[in-house]
């Protein structure tokens, strides 16, 4: 009989203690707004653009361009004015602080398309995230990239 006891105390131990760790270790979205509004934000508007330029320095003034966002399987609306102000510089927009909630610690990865007479010219991944205030560019090569 007290082999049968110990052994249902030792199985009610280890349930408790698996509870314990269960809902301590369980993220609350509560808690991760919460350590946001102490975030001392800039009011500084952050975007993350692709640069597309030709070997002089010139820069690619395509005729279109998309962005997929891969793990959610569908493309990004694009603002009409300002892609068109960014291809006078030949930057194209790949997310901005409008997706901050939506990025806020992941890690995504966007699908940038261009398109110039007719032809893709240049298909890149971009990493992107955001913390609690910005989005961020999480990946390691520039943001620029040469057509030829």
């Amino acid at each position: 009989m007290n082999i049968i006891k110990k052994g249902t105390v030792a199985i009610l131990c280890l349930v408790m203690v698996g509870l314990f760790f269960a809902v301590g270790c369980k993220k609350d979205n509560k808690s991760e707004r919460a350590k946001c509004e102490d975030s001392p934000c800039t009011d500084v508007w952050m975007t993350i653009s692709l640069k597309l330029q030709y070997p002089d320095d010139q820069p690619v003034l395509l005729d279109s361009s998309k962005v997929f966002w891969v793990s959610k399987n569908r493309y990004l609306e694009q603002d009409p004015v300002s892609w068109n102000e960014g291809r006078i510089w030949g930057a194209y927009l790949i997310v901005n602080d409008n997706m901050q909630e939506e990025l806020m610690d992941k890690k995504e990865i966007m699908r940038f398309t261009a398109y110039l007479n007719g032809k893709i010219v240049c298909k890149r991944d971009v990493l992107v995230g955001a913390d609690c205030c910005h989005v961020d560019y999480l990946g390691t090569e520039p943001l620029t990239q040469i057509i030829q």
